[in-house]
């Protein structure tokens, strides 16, 4: 005989809200890593850089898994990469194109792994990528 506090919540919204909490609990983790690995440097960044960074983080934490997730070091990043993850993401949250190809950049950028593009011999970096 428990005691229903709001009988309008289903068990689909309850997941829902509980899939945005752990979202952006993982996104505040991975954001204040980054900022104590840059130190000084996190100053550096605009408050749209930050938009579009924290929207980034949260478009690659959705496709990876937990696995995946916890092996991103987003404090061993420097001000270089975390620029180009910014760009990347900003022209994803833009433009909207080559979303997978995108996040498989910025995590190979965390990883530390440069592999070239699938058939193109190039690095996975924003010069790659068309507007």
């Amino acid at each position: 005989m428990g005691t229903v506090i709001r009988p309008d919540l289903t068990d689909e919204d309850l997941g829902m809200r509980l899939y945005e909490v752990n979202r952006q609990r993982a996104i505040e983790r991975a954001l204040e890593r980054l900022r104590h690995g840059l130190r000084a440097d996190w100053y550096y960044l605009t408050q749209e850089d930050l938009v579009s960074l924290r929207w980034l983080l949260g478009e690659l934490w959705a496709v990876s898994t937990r696995a995946e997730w916890d092996e991103l070091h987003f404090s061993k990043l420097d001000f270089e990469h975390t620029r180009q993850i910014v760009s990347l993401g900003d022209r994803l949250r833009r433009h909207g194109t080559q979303r997978m190809a995108t996040i498989d950049a910025v995590r190979a950028i965390v990883m530390g792994v440069r592999e070239p593009a699938a058939g193109t011999g190039q690095a996975l970096d924003g010069a790659s990528f068309a507007y």
